[in-house]
């Protein structure tokens, strides 16, 4: 017959064996839930390129709103497309870097902003590379004459608000064949249209591929930009062509202080180059893989 005390004894132990397990299988369940939280915050800092994407925009600023054509190789570019870029590239860092324009020294006959050739050298050559060779001198485009003052070692130009037909959004960043493919969504301006709007645009109008490859120093340096394979939606509003040049031209001008834009326009020209490859747009779309 079994013993009373013997029987209480084996209750308490398997009792004691069904705590502790049910102990265990509670932390085992905390415990994977900590890791998968772990591993989800380390997937979404791994997979957050949103600081790459930015550093993209800010670099592609004066490509986009100028609406630059497509071309395969960017040797072939007439130079004065990427000087007039890096203009208001150069224009957009600052006034996102610093706020303004207060410390920059301005002409005194026509209040035109002296923006000095080295920050424009500096960003031709993280674009393009630092064997890209540089022009210098004042030069033309079909949008403005930008009047180089040996003397300052800078350019006058005319600061205004935004002028151009688009800003960027970079929607993905990928590789292929060695080279990084950055397919940037161009988001219309309220200047990019003559009709009225009611709203802001928000969504791209197109979508084009730049292409990086690596130049000197396994620097990242722009090779082409392409039609992108990514289109707008179907469903999207319809947007505004863009402007011929003429147009944009007075477009631009015409939303310049006068004195500002007069004083720029009878500036000498120099050595002007008078091509105006990169203002005109064309419909795109993309391709891309993911990394640099």
């Amino acid at each position: 017959m079994p013993n009373p005390r013997e029987e209480q004894l084996r209750s308490n132990r398997r009792l004691a064996r069904q705590i502790l397990g049910a102990a265990a299988l509670l932390l085992a369940v905390i415990g994977l839930f900590t890791v998968v939280g772990w591993l989800a915050a380390l997937l979404r800092v791994v997979t957050d390129n949103s600081a790459e994407r930015r550093a993209y925009e800010d670099k592609l600023y004066g490509l986009v709103m100028l609406d630059a054509r497509p071309f395969e190789d960017a040797a072939e570019v007439d130079p004065n497309v990427f000087r007039e870029a890096a203009i208001w590239g150069t224009l957009y860092q600052i006034e996102q870097r610093d706020g303004g324009f207060d410390a920059y020294e301005r002409d005194a006959d026509t209040g035109a902003l002296v923006l000095p050739r080295l920050e424009t050298d500096t960003w031709l050559s993280t674009l393009l590379g630092p064997e890209y060779e540089i022009p210098t001198g004042s030069f033309e485009t079909a949008n403005f004459s930008y009047y180089y003052d040996e003397e300052r070692q800078g350019y006058l130009v005319p600061v205004t608000g935004s002028v151009g037909l688009y800003i960027p959004q970079v929607e993905r960043i990928a590789t292929r064949g060695g080279r990084t493919v950055v397919t940037v969504g161009y988001i219309p301006t309220l200047t990019n249209s003559d009709a009225f709007m009611l709203t802001i645009p928000t969504e791209p109008a197109k979508y084009m591929d730049y292409v990086f490859e690596r130049g000197e120093n396994r620097q990242l340096v722009l090779a082409a930009l392409q039609e992108s394979e990514m289109q707008p939606e179907a469903t999207a509003a319809p947007t505004e062509a863009p402007l011929p040049d003429a147009d944009l031209q007075d477009l631009v001008q015409g939303s310049l202080d006068p004195a500002i834009t007069d004083g720029a326009a009878s500036a000498p020209a120099g050595d002007a180059g008078a091509d105006t490859d990169g203002s005109e747009a064309e419909d795109t779309g993309d391709t891309a893989e993911d990394g640099e």
